[in-house]
């Protein structure tokens, strides 16, 4: 019998700031979680966490936007894709929807996924059907977490 593995992607996380600390073994957790919730499109994914100053030169050369976001997308030929993303975006808006920080880069992380994944935010139609995706996934995710918790105590 033929051993059939299906080739899952693989994802690298790379911290490239060190002006707020991070939990990465959280996110390195979550997106082995997320990896077995979407079926990636692509071989491998480059994660970067940097500053404002780099995601606005980014989004500045790239989208011809003078101002930082939380999270920018390339997805090339080779079947690989970078997902870059502010860490002091994430900091602003995890404030704002009561999140952790380290809740907050994944949110945008599963955003950057599934714009890899062909989805897109264009027209208010296509960003609330991402939006929906993107929570539905968070949401699994966290609930997954809080799942184990309840299992360890």
């Amino acid at each position: 019998m033929k051993n059939i593995m299906k080739k899952r992607v693989e994802i690298e996380l790379y911290q490239k700031q060190r002006k707020i600390k991070i939990d990465e073994e959280f996110l390195k957790e979550k997106i082995e979680v997320l990896k077995n919730i979407v079926k990636i499109q692509l071989k491998k994914i480059f994660v970067y966490l940097v500053g404002n100053r780099m995601i606005k030169r980014i989004n500045k050369i790239f989208f011809n936007k003078n101002k930082p976001t939380d999270v920018v997308t390339f997805k090339y030929l080779d079947g690989s894709g970078e997902i870059i993303i502010s860490v002091e975006e994430c900091k602003k808006n995890a404030k704002l929807y009561s999140n952790t920080i380290e809740e907050e880069i994944l949110y945008v992380l599963i955003h950057g996924v599934l714009h890899l994944n062909g989805y897109k935010d264009s027209s208010q139609e296509e960003r609330k059907k991402m939006f929906k995706k993107q929570d539905e996934i968070f949401s699994k995710i966290i609930k997954n977490e809080k799942k184990e918790k309840l299992y360890i105590a």
